[in-house]
């Protein structure tokens, strides 16, 4: 394969290795590494506007997210070949100008895996060896939280916040309702992938408290997010603090897992007002899962 890939033959290929929503959030977590100037300084500019706050007082979290990107210029090279990751001169992470595919996709390997238990770490090994077979996101089935990430889009109200997801983050639909009332969680819910959620605020923090979850989710998040085995239980247990800065929004998790983690685990990124986003429709035909997965092996 040649080492100069033009970027969409790359993005093409990223695709049938893995559904779109988690080659799209690939991209989320290289940005949220801000290891690149330019997108540091969109970041650094976004927060310094001022917060916009709503009726009651609370810090406004109404509106389209999204990672902020660097310009197309900072991904093209003297030849006009185009690359994922845009090298550090031009604000991005990449290193190598003429790195492969394989290369450039080095960077989403997870620095900070989950502290798995000793006796949980064979099936972690297992799921990972065969992902297009165990991974959930392969099925087609919603990714659940932590791993869809921060929502595209908040509707806000007094007493109801509204998550809601595109393609990139979970199957078409897919949304969460979080009360803010003050109630307490359920007790006649049944387990589901995205669980039960209520709200609080914390000063100028939405604070989303979530369990009832069923397993038949993967903890994947700011690290490897094609999926690396990393199962849960139902135990699961996960708070998101959500604080808006200016133009950008911090969306930060903690993961607690008793059964099988040894500690919680954190995961944060920041994201940035997106004027004028629509969510995407898309879909997701669990039948293509091993078309996709022969077309990989091609080269």
């Amino acid at each position: 394969m040649n080492s100069r890939l033009p970027i969409l033959a790359a993005v093409m290929v990223v695709s049938c290795v893995v559904p779109m929503r988690i080659a799209a959030q690939i991209n989320s977590t290289q940005i949220n590494r801000q290891g690149g100037s330019g997108v540091e300084a969109k970041i650094n500019a976004a927060a310094a506007k001022p917060t916009p706050r709503a009726a009651d007082g609370h810090p406004d979290l109404n509106g389209s997210w999204g990672a902020p990107e660097l310009p197309v210029s900072a991904h093209q090279d003297s030849n006009g070949n185009f690359y994922i990751d845009a090298p550090v001169d031009k604000g991005g992470t990449a290193v190598i100008y003429d790195a492969t595919l394989d290369q450039q996709l080095q960077h989403v390997v997870d620095r900070n895996p989950p502290p798995y238990k000793p006796e949980a770490l064979a099936k972690v090994k297992e799921l990972a060896s065969n992902k297009v077979h165990y991974d959930p996101a392969f099925h087609c089935k919603p990714a659940g939280v932590p791993r869809a990430g921060a929502p595209r889009q908040i509707v806000q109200t007094p007493k109801l916040t509204v998550l809601l997801y595109d393609e990139e983050e979970a199957p078409p639909g897919s949304y969460r309702l979080v009360p803010t009332d003050g109630r307490q969680h359920r007790t006649d819910v049944d387990p589901s992938y995205f669980g039960d959620s209520i709200g609080h605020w914390e000063g100028d923090t939405l604070v989303v408290d979530v369990t009832h979850f069923n397993d038949d989710t993967w903890l994947a998040n700011g690290g490897n997010q094609t999926g690396s085995g990393y199962f849960h239980t139902d135990a699961l247990h996960v708070v998101e603090r959500y604080t808006r800065k200016g133009d950008t929004l911090r969306w930060e998790a903690t993961v607690e897992d008793p059964v099988v983690l040894t500690r919680p685990v954190n995961v944060k990124f920041s994201l940035q007002l997106i004027p004028n986003s629509d969510i995407l429709e898309n879909f997701c035909a669990e039948g293509e899962r091993d078309q996709l997965f022969t077309r990989r092996q091609v080269k």
